[in-house]
C-alpha cells in the first residue's frame, strides 16, 4: 500500500512541478527505499539515481539529501554484491557528510561504518 501510495503522488507531483524540482527527488528517493525493502534491487538503484539527478540539479552540492541518496545508492550496490561500486558511492557520500556534520555526527559515523563494512566484503 505504501509503495502505491507514493507512485500515486509522484504521478500528481511529475504533472504538477518543475522536472528537477526537490519534491520529485524526495518521491524517488522514498520509492526507491521501498523497493530495496522489498527485495527489488534494480528498480531500488533505479530510483535512486533518478532522484540523485533531480538532488544535484536543485540542491546546493553540500546538501545532506545529496549525501543520503548517495549512501542509498551505495546500500543498493552493496545489496547487488557490487562492492567496487558501493564503496565509490560511500565515499561520496562521505565527502557531503564531512562539510554538512561535525565528524562526530551519527551521520558521519553511519558512512564511516558503512565504508569499513564494505572493505571488509572487498578483502574477503
Amino acid at each position: 500500500e505504501a509503495l502505491d501510495a507514493y507512485q500515486k503522488s509522484l504521478t500528481i507531483w511529475e504533472k504538477c512541478l518543475p522536472i528537477n524540482h526537490p519534491h520529485l527527488g524526495d518521491a524517488y528517493g522514498n520509492i526507491g527505499v521501498l523497493q530495496r525493502i522489498l527485495g527489488n534491487k534494480e528498480l531500488s538503484l533505479e530510483h535512486f539515481q533518478k532522484s540523485l539527478k533531480i538532488r544535484t540539479q536543485s540542491l546546493p552540492a553540500q546538501h545532506p539529501d545529496i549525501a543520503f541518496t548517495l549512501r542509498n545508492i551505495g546500500l543498493a550496490y552493496e545489496d547487488m554484491n557490487e562492492y567496487d561500486r558501493a564503496l565509490t558511492y560511500y565515499k561520496k557520500a562521505a565527502a557531503v557528510l564531512r562539510q554538512a556534520f561535525i565528524t562526530t555526527h551519527p551521520y558521519v559515523m553511519e558512512i564511516r561504518n558503512d565504508i569499513v563494512r564494505v572493505i571488509n566484503k572487498i578483502d574477503q
